[in-house]
């Protein structure tokens, strides 16, 4: 493998590309800065070639750490950096500037040298039991946060971060490392994150997305199929329905192409990490799901009219019978249990007999 270096030259394409390599590493595109990315990848098929250049290099860390002279080159690298900065004692602004070809083949040099970017396939599972909550700390640095009754698979390698929810809820706080996009699956349903705090809740009727920071695109299966595809689209705004803003919430159906961007309570979101469940106007079927993650004896539906009760109010997780006292002394409803469930039905009125 061989780096360009000033006297050889590079190209304009590779300028560009080296440059959004760079501004890429520094941190996380806010959306203007991302819409841009994707509008200059799709500008000209030569662009994206480029880039995929550019990123191979990047991620060379393992082949070039055995070359001959790692030291020197490596310092040669720092050396170029150092001469196409401005003056180290002004202040630096949060972007800093492109100073061209040369500096670009050093910091593109010194990235491979320094191995930003881990290299390698990796596949986990990580899992919590009913009633159990759980924190994990990913390779990249990312957190994963998982509800109670929750599966999530995580796989790692050059390209991308692949997670998928297999059951129950997640939160993801995303380490920056746009270089590799930040995939959860859940369902037929792909979010893309763009360094950023999410949760997702896959439910049998639903899969909720709430968004805390950041940005995110939520994709169909067939949209996601080719991510560069998608990118264009998201460039265009063919999918500017796919992509909200912090404080807010995303409701898929799983059962139809339907989708609701709603405004959300950030604190009340977040309840379940504290061990508590807080409903505000939802239906005592959803509200049962999640219930249901932290007991060990579940609550079952007598009826559909039953589970259409609108449920509000908090409790303690894991207390199922403050629950169903609760939901009890709001509506005429019978309620029936035995060692293995608890029976919710809605109370029909008895016809006088003739």
């Amino acid at each position: 493998m061989s780096f360009p270096t000033q006297d050889e030259g590079v190209t304009p394409f590779e300028e560009q590309a080296a440059k959004w390599c760079c501004l890429l590493a520094e941190d996380a595109l806010d959306l203007s800065e991302q819409r841009e990315f994707d509008a200059w990848i799709c500008a000209d098929p030569r662009h994206e070639e480029a880039f995929e250049k550019m990123v191979l290099v990047w991620q060379g860390a393992d082949a070039i750490a055995e070359m001959p002279g790692f030291l020197s080159l490596r310092a040669q690298a720092l050396t170029a950096m150092e001469e196409g900065q401005p003056d180290w004692h002004e202040p630096m602004p949060k972007r800093f500037v492109y100073m061209g070809a040369g500096f670009a083949a050093a910091v593109m040099l010194l990235a491979v040298l320094t191995g930003l970017v881990f290299i390698g396939n990796q596949s986990e599972i990580y899992t919590t039991g009913i009633g159990e909550r759980r924190v994990v700390s990913l390779e990249d640095g990312s957190k994963l946060s998982l509800d109670a009754a929750s599966s999530v698979e995580v796989t790692y390698s050059r390209e991308r971060r692949a997670l998928s929810i297999e059951r129950g809820r997640a939160k993801f706080d995303v380490a920056s490392d746009p270089l590799r996009p930040f995939i959860v699956t859940a369902g037929d349903k792909t979010v893309v994150a763009i360094g950023t705090a999410f949760s997702v809740e896959l439910l049998p009727q639903q899969i909720r997305v709430f968004l805390y920071e950041g940005h995110v695109a939520v994709l169909d299966e067939a949209e996601a199929t080719d991510l560069a595809d998608a990118s264009k689209l998201l460039a265009d705004g063919s999918l500017s329905d796919r992509v909200f803003m912090p404080g807010q919430e995303l409701i898929l159906s799983t059962k139809a192409r339907t989708a609701t961007i709603a405004p959300g309570d950030v604190e009340r979101s977040l309840s379940w990490e504290g061990g508590r469940l807080s409903f505000i106007d939802e239906p005592l079927s959803l509200a049962i799901e999640r219930v249901n993650r932290t007991s060990d004896t579940p609550i079952v539906l007598g009826d559909a009219a039953a589970g259409r009760l609108i449920i509000n109010g908090e409790f303690d997780a894991g207390d199922t019978a403050a629950f169903v006292s609760g939901v009890a002394s709001l509506y005429p409803v019978r309620v029936s249990a035995d060692e293995k469930k608890i029976v919710i039905s809605s109370a029909k009125l008895k016809l006088p007999e003739k």
